[in-house]
């Protein structure tokens, strides 16, 4: 089976823009890897997009100046919580979110909710074969 994940280090943010009760995060910079069936290699590809979540119930209150690079990342999907990588697109619901850990910002923003989304916006521009 074909799929995709899509990396969170070193991911550029260009913005987070929260109303109380849905949050959107600009991913403007994103590692995509494309893992294909029979394929000997993986490909690495980048691309844009945003991530949508809805029916906040927790969110952070301070940010970091945008663009800002992504140290890591938790996605929370109910019970289980995938670290720096998620399987795309993206769309659950339940008790989800994403906690992001930047680089030159000390505190991690934290955003739940009941629903998450994500695709990407634009086609993938490829990088390069991996192993």
């Amino acid at each position: 089976m074909s799929f995709r994940t899509m990396q969170f280090p070193e991911m550029i943010i260009n913005n987070i823009d929260s109303d109380g009760d849905s949050a959107s995060i600009e991913i403007d910079y994103a590692i995509i890897i494309k893992n294909m069936d029979d394929a000997e290699q993986d490909t690495r590809w980048h691309g844009k997009g945003l991530l949508k979540i809805t029916e906040l119930v927790s969110e952070s209150d301070q940010y970091p100046d945008f663009p800002a690079t992504v140290k890591s990342a938790d996605i929370k999907d109910n019970q289980m919580t995938y670290r720096d990588e998620v399987v795309i697109p993206i769309k659950s619901h339940g008790n989800v979110g994403i906690t992001l850990q930047f680089e030159n910002f000390s505190s991690p923003i934290k955003l739940i909710g009941e629903h998450m989304d994500f695709d990407l916006s634009e086609h993938e521009k490829y990088i390069e074969h991996v192993e």
